[in-house]
């Protein structure tokens, strides 16, 4: 089963994820808070919506981090010297 951070029956269990803000993330991530909403609006970034509010889990933060990386371009050079044309 997974765990989900929440008190087992028998009333000893973890204390919940502390969930994270707009304005938090967005210094966490150095970007503006403007970006962050916008992304949030387009559905591009993994969040959660209690009700009106919007909040972020440090899963979330991991998959926005992930989803961000760019792939590193090589360009492979002929192995033979082209001569300079002039």
């Amino acid at each position: 089963m997974a765990q989900t951070g929440w008190p087992d029956n028998d009333g000893e269990g973890k204390v919940p994820e502390r969930l994270l803000t707009i304005p938090e993330v967005a210094r966490v991530l150095a970007v503006p808070q403007s970006w962050l909403r916008e992304k949030v609006r387009l559905r591009k970034v993994p969040h959660r919506r209690l009700g009106k509010h919007v909040r972020f889990s440090s899963q979330d933060l991991e998959r926005i981090v992930e989803g961000a990386a760019q792939q590193v371009v090589t360009r492979h050079r002929d192995r033979q010297r082209r001569p300079h044309s002039r």
